[in-house]
């Protein structure tokens, strides 16, 4: 009930306003983030007021320090000319960590100008610090380990071929034996 009086409230109050109204989800797009792997970070920024917002400039350059992350793809700042109410934009960008250990992924800062030409800021989404694998502790928890399987099949090869060779052998004499009495 609490939950439902405050999502009518915020509708209300997005209703009353006149001005664009801009809200920012930043996530990444990858399950497990490692060090020299890629990561994909996504934006997502909707325009849930009733008016247009121009000049909208989307910058996380704070959140990834070039010491930390190189950018593979894309850009840490992305820029549209204007959405219109009740719209979205989205914007990605792939990078690579540098390092391993705890990072915070720091909200992205989000500016845009309202109809009558005013500066607005937001925040998007604030993902909390995560954890950067090494690319060892990646390797060992991730990797197809096709050395550890060779040297299990090479070990379980002869445990089960010897005593099949040996029933192989002896069922042969019997089957043998069998056959030549039949036979006679």
């Amino acid at each position: 009930m609490m939950m439902l009086t405050a999502v009518f409230l915020l509708v209300a109050a997005v209703a009353a306003q006149e001005n664009p109204v801009i809200l920012a989800s930043k996530d990444f797009l990858n399950d497990v983030i490692a060090q020299d792997k890629h990561l994909t970070m996504h934006y997502v920024i909707h325009n849930i007021g009733t008016e247009t917002a121009t000049n909208v400039v989307v910058d996380d350059s704070a959140g990834f320090p070039s010491t930390e992350f190189e950018v593979v793809s894309g850009s840490l700042s992305a820029t549209f000319d204007q959405i219109a109410a009740g719209t979205n934009v989205s914007h990605a960008v792939v990078l690579k960590p540098l390092i391993s250990g705890m990072h915070n992924f720091v909200p992205a800062s989000v500016s845009y100008k309202n109809p009558a030409g005013e500066d607005m800021t937001t925040f998007s989404s604030f993902l909390d610090n995560n954890p950067i694998l090494s690319t060892t502790e990646y390797n060992r928890k991730y990797s197809p380990h096709m050395a550890d399987w060779l040297i299990f099949v090479g070990l379980c090869t002869p445990v089960l071929l010897i005593p099949f060779l040996m029933w192989h052998s002896s069922h042969s004499k019997y089957e043998a034996l069998a056959a030549k009495a039949k036979k006679s």
